[in-house]
């Protein structure tokens, strides 16, 4: 599905996720990127399956092509202010992109351990200190 601007697809359930589609409205001072819960566009999202739609962050570029995960990240540098230069020398390393998808693993293995989430129903006052 073709889209007018960059369209980046995040878990609004993911801690990291949420963090980094905040840190992403921050940089994109040209409004070049659009942010939306995958949970919210899944017309956008017609050839990944369901069972694993949820396992990463996905990029619509203006052309309508999805990448996903460790694949999306140039799609993402290019988006973003002064990243297109960026965005295609990443894409064109086998090496950075190598990088990139082990980091990325990294951080979805350990997303849920990640991010520091306090379960106020479980802390009463009486454990407050």
């Amino acid at each position: 599905m073709a889209t007018q601007e960059y369209v980046l697809l995040f878990d609004r359930d993911c801690g990291i996720c949420s963090a980094m589609s905040r840190w992403i409205r921050a940089v994109d001072v040209q409004g070049r990127i659009r942010l939306r819960t995958i949970q919210s566009s899944r017309e956008l999202l017609r050839e990944i399956p369901d069972r694993s739609i949820l396992d990463a962050f996905h990029m619509v570029s203006p052309g309508g092509q999805v990448t996903t995960g460790g694949d999306a990240v140039p799609t993402l540098i290019e988006a973003l202010p002064m990243g297109a230069g960026l965005g295609r020398i990443v894409r064109g390393s086998r090496g950075l992109m190598s990088q990139v998808h082990a980091f990325y693993g990294f951080l979805t293995r350990f997303r849920d351990r990640l991010v520091c989430r306090v379960d106020f129903a479980a802390t009463s006052e009486g454990s407050v200190r």
